[in-house]
């Protein structure tokens, strides 16, 4: 174990964090298939937030962070913490002025990645990560192609905030929901629906048990 693992192991004792050695791999990290093939809109499809994933367990979480954002010295554990849900029984950690934004992990029992959060800094224009501009799979942006796996909607009968969602399956019986947030256009002129805010990775609704399920097979 080097000086990183040393100095999130002792963040883990310290904040009564569960998980597996660091540096350890485990289950949670899926091998992709040889057909998988990166979204056209680029790496911020991609089914994790600075290498965290969904069941990732929390040493092999917080060095994800620690190496992909390349955070430095001295940075090894996150901004803040607090205890949420059931019992006080999940925990979320942020991490605060990443290069790319604010980024929030919820580790379910504080033991494995049951979402995750990142509020951009700079937010996207939907375009740019090829997201199409309506459900209609016959729409088009200005002649290019753009991702159709996400159904389009809003947070709102106001339609004030649009959202972008995709499921996708795991080998462990549950599926995940990749999704995307607007700005608020009232508050953020009549163009704001059409900026990217957030990136929000989670146990799609109604696979809370099978998540849990799996999770409580790893420890088996």
């Amino acid at each position: 174990m080097g000086k990183i693992g040393k100095l999130i192991a002792v963040f883990l004792i310290l904040f009564g964090l569960a998980g597996s050695g660091f540096g350890q791999k485990s289950g949670d990290e899926k091998k992709k298939s040889d057909k998988e093939e990166r979204s056209i809109g680029g790496e911020e499809h991609d089914s994790n937030i600075y290498g965290v994933t969904i069941g990732m367990d929390v040493s092999t979480a917080l060095e994800a962070v620690f190496r992909t954002a390349r955070r430095k010295p001295g940075q090894e554990k996150p901004d803040a913490m607090k205890k949420e849900g059931e019992n006080k029984a999940d925990i979320r950690v942020v991490y605060k002025e990443l290069p790319k934004g604010e980024l929030q992990i919820l580790f379910a029992g504080g033991k494995y990645v049951k979402e995750i959060i990142l509020q951009y800094e700079q937010p996207i224009q939907y375009s740019d990560l090829r997201l199409p501009p309506s459900g209609d799979v016959g729409a088009a942006l200005g002649g290019q192609r753009y991702d159709d796996r996400y159904t389009v909607g809003y947070t709102d009968s106001q339609k004030v905030q649009g959202v972008w969602w995709r499921d996708e399956k795991t080998d462990e019986g549950f599926q995940i929901r990749v999704i995307f947030t607007s700005t608020n256009r009232l508050k953020n002129s009549q163009f704001g629906s059409q900026k990217i805010l957030q990136k929000a990775i989670f146990v799609t609704p109604g696979d809370e048990k099978a998540f849990a399920s799996a999770m409580e097979k790893r420890q088996q």
